[in-house]
């Protein structure tokens, strides 16, 4: 079963809980979590892998510094790269 699975399947549970006191636990775990967890998943690709800040950052770093070389693409450029397509 992968993540996104296991993800659906654990808000199916949850929205059929009633206990108030159960759904206190689940949340203090997951707010526990996340705020220990020391490198947050911040989104996921077309697979459903995730995207650590860690990685993001490290990509927006290098796209940042590309883009101060001079590496970039204009919008005058696009366009006529589109017109291949």
């Amino acid at each position: 079963m992968s993540a996104v699975e296991i993800k659906g399947e654990i808000l199916s549970y949850l929205e059929q809980v009633e206990d108030e006191r159960f759904l206190k636990v689940v949340h203090s775990m997951l707010n526990t979590y996340i705020n220990e967890h020391e490198d947050p998943v911040i989104g996921y690709d077309a697979d459903g892998a995730p995207l650590y800040a860690s990685v993001a950052k490290q990509r927006f770093k290098a796209q940042l510094e590309g883009i101060k070389h001079g590496e970039y693409l204009t919008i005058e450029a696009l366009e006529k790269e589109m017109e291949s397509w």
